[in-house]
């Protein structure tokens, strides 16, 4: 029996298997206001468009959010 494509396939799994991997070891980096610890969170409303008419409800939002600080 030929091995040279069971090797050449389990070289290849090594080879998939570490490139996968390696975004895990990467520095963590976020954005503004967010950490390990606190994230802040926001709203995602229709500011333009067809449904533009519901952006009221995340404009409101934001002042109530606002005002609470």
């Amino acid at each position: 029996m030929n091995r040279k494509p069971q090797a050449l396939a389990w070289i290849m799994a090594a080879a998939a298997f570490v490139l996968t991997a390696s975004p895990a070891l990467a520095q963590k980096k976020y954005d503004p206001g967010a950490s390990d610890s606190e994230s802040k969170i926001g709203n995602t409303n229709p500011y333009s468009g067809p449904a533009s008419a519901y952006g009221t409800i995340g404009k409101s939002i934001t002042g109530l959010l606002q005002d609470a600080e």
